[in-house]
C-alpha cells in the first residue's frame, strides 16, 4: 500500500507540474501563458531538474545516489524532448538529436559535471553552421 501511494503521488505531482502553466493562464483580453519563456534557455531547464529529482527522492528516501544521477539525466532528456516536440523556446527548429544532446547536457549540468557554457559549446560542434 505504501509503495502504491508513493507511485500515485509521483504521477500526480508530475501531472500537476505539466498542467500548472495551463491552470495559471489568464483569461479574457489579457495575454496568455507564453510557453517559449519556460524553455527560454538551457539554464532554465538545468534549474528545474534538481527540484524534480529532490521531489522524487523525498518519495523514495532509500534511493541510491547513482539512481538520482541517472534520474536527473532522464528528466533532462524528457524535458528537452518535450520542448523539441512542442517547438518551444530555444529548442524550436532543432533536429531531434540536437535536442536529445541538450537533454543529456542539461542532466550533466544539473549534476555539476559540466556547466551550461561547455554543454552549448560541445553541442555547437555537432550542429550545422548556417551560411548568411
Amino acid at each position: 500500500m505504501g509503495k502504491l501511494f508513493r507511485v500515485a503521488t509521483l504521477v500526480g505531482m508530475m501531472a500537476f507540474a505539466v498542467c500548472l502553466p495551463i491552470v495559471a493562464q489568464e483569461t479574457g483580453t489579457g495575454p496568455g501563458t507564453d510557453y517559449d519563456t519556460v524553455f527560454a534557455s538551457l539554464a532554465a531547464i538545468v534549474a528545474v531538474i534538481p527540484v524534480v529529482v529532490e521531489g522524487i527522492k523525498a518519495l523514495f528516501p532509500k534511493m541510491p545516489s547513482w539512481v538520482s544521477l541517472a534520474l536527473s539525466w532522464v528528466i533532462g532528456i524528457v524535458v528537452c524532448m518535450f520542448g523539441w516536440w512542442q517547438d518551444l523556446g530555444f529548442l524550436s527548429g532543432l533536429d531531434w538529436y540536437i535536442a536529445l544532446l541538450y537533454g543529456l547536457g542539461s542532466g550533466l549540468a544539473a549534476n555539476g559535471i559540466a556547466d551550461t557554457g561547455f554543454v552549448q559549446w560541445l553541442i555547437g560542434l555537432f550542429t550545422k553552421k548556417k551560411k548568411a
